[in-house]
């Protein structure tokens, strides 16, 4: 797979406008539009249709929050160090992200991060001038070596 990545950029970023109508479908394009790029779906195999999935969810959560919780995003960075896909969205509300604790699976909101804890290695926040920037670093699953699954958390 490193060989279908040759020549495309390691980082991809979208600015939007706060308060934009429709950022949120403008930010998804861009991701999707990324993610077929980087993990290309002719050359689909299990793995690389789930960290296209995973991606796609955690970006989509990420940007709905921003959305949803401040005046929307302002900037959203993809990035690929290695294996890692990291994802970023800044928004201009200082206002650090909030796990629901204790969750609830019942309640009608409150899900997004929680599918962001689940889906991603590792995520947080880091403040950005007034507001902050909130990531989540995927690292994509491995294929079976010989049938034997990979232990993903020894790969760096």
């Amino acid at each position: 797979m490193a060989d279908d990545l040759a020549g495309l950029p390691d980082h991809r970023v979208r600015h939007l406008r706060p308060g934009q109508d429709h950022a949120l479908a403008t930010a998804m394009a861009f991701v999707q539009q990324t993610l077929d790029d980087w993990y290309p779906a002719g050359r689909d195999r299990p793995e690389t249709r789930r960290v296209r999935e995973n991606a796609f969810l955690v970006a989509d959560e990420l940007v709905a929050n921003a959305c949803a919780h401040t005046t929307g995003p302002t900037r959203l960075d993809l990035d690929r160090v290695g294996r890692r896909l990291s994802i970023s969205v800044t928004d201009g509300n200082a206002a650090p992200p909030v796990l629901p604790h204790p969750y609830r699976p019942d309640a009608p909101t409150g899900h997004g991060l929680k599918i962001v804890d689940r889906l991603a290695l590792r995520w947080g926040h880091r403040p950005v001038g007034g507001g902050k920037t909130v990531w989540a670093e995927l690292l994509p699953p491995v294929p079976p070596l010989n049938g034997v699954p990979v232990d993903v958390s020894r790969l760096d």
